[in-house]
């Protein structure tokens, strides 16, 4: 047998509770945010800190690439929205400028009281999780940032999502999942938008992109929501709501007598398996 890698906008990417912690609960009872990741710079340093190239070649074993958001490389991304590769130096002086130090030397930085720390959930059972969160924590230790990786059940995570960061997996061929993910009117709703992050900029241009009936100019909204033109947007460079890690590729073991034909590009999940080509698979020997 051959190992097939077949290209895929499956990605995965940290997910950072939005708001600061006041006590509120969502509409199900389950309380909302945290004191770390709703400073902006804690958010913009883990995107600086993590090297998404060595997650590709350690976690993925070469079968990805970095992921800058949510949408690469489909029509509707905006590059301006990425940030390029990594720099620590920088993500310390992100964190230097907002106030947070180690005041103390335990590697930890500090501001108000409040330790750059947060948890990082990921389900228990998926191992490719696993060695996304310990590789991100292990890489942002550095720069001041604590980490803590626990796997848990999804039992779990839905009751912490709105208060610990996750590492959650999207992709999709319809970009009416950025709505869905980045909308402050999806804030809460099932697993959209769990961090509860809202800015009315980006709500107006997806709003934008989601009422257009011709699809360039859909596509021109759903860009500013990433970007817009004097900066800003959801991406890392500029509310950080997330921070992306990789895009992956779906690696299969496929007989040495069977041509698969050409594979379509796959979602995150079993929206498209490898099957959907079936009567296109022929036998070569």
């Amino acid at each position: 047998m051959r190992l097939e890698p077949v290209a895929s906008v499956d990605n995965r990417g940290i997910m950072f509770p939005y708001v600061p912690d006041t006590g509120q609960l969502s509409a199900d009872g389950q309380p909302i945010g945290n004191d770390v990741t709703s400073d902006l710079a804690v958010r913009q340093a883990v995107n600086w800190a993590v090297d998404r190239q060595a997650l590709v070649d350690g976690v993925l074993e070469g079968f990805g690439s970095p992921a800058t958001g949510p949408v690469d490389g489909l029509p509707w991304y905006e590059p301006r929205s990425a940030i390029s590769g990594n720099d620590p130096a920088r993500a310390g002086s992100i964190l230097e400028a907002a106030g947070w130090v180690d005041a103390d030397g335990d590697g930890v930085r500090e501001r108000g009281g409040v330790r750059a720390a947060f948890t990082l959930l990921y389900p228990a059972s998926d191992t490719l999780r696993q060695g996304l969160a310990l590789s991100v924590a292990d890489m942002v230790a550095p720069v001041g940032i604590e980490i803590t990786a626990e796997g848990v059940s999804w039992d779990v995570i839905d009751t912490r999502m709105h208060t610990d960061a996750v590492l959650f997996g999207w992709g999709s061929h319809d970009p009416t999942e950025m709505y869905n993910l980045y909308s402050s009117r999806q804030a809460g709703v099932e697993y959209w938008n769990p961090g509860f992050y809202t800015n009315p900029e980006v709500d107006a241009q997806l709003d934008a992109a989601m009422a257009a009936t011709d699809p360039e100019v859909a596509n021109r909204h759903w860009r500013a929501a990433q970007a817009g033109e004097n900066g800003g947007g959801f991406g890392p460079a500029g509310d950080a709501a997330w921070a992306w890690l990789v895009n992956l590729q779906h690696t299969y073991y496929v007989d040495e007598c069977l041509d698969l034909g050409r594979p379509q590009v796959e979602p995150h999940g079993h929206g498209w398996p490898i099957t959907a080509g079936i009567t296109g698979w022929r036998w070569t020997c």
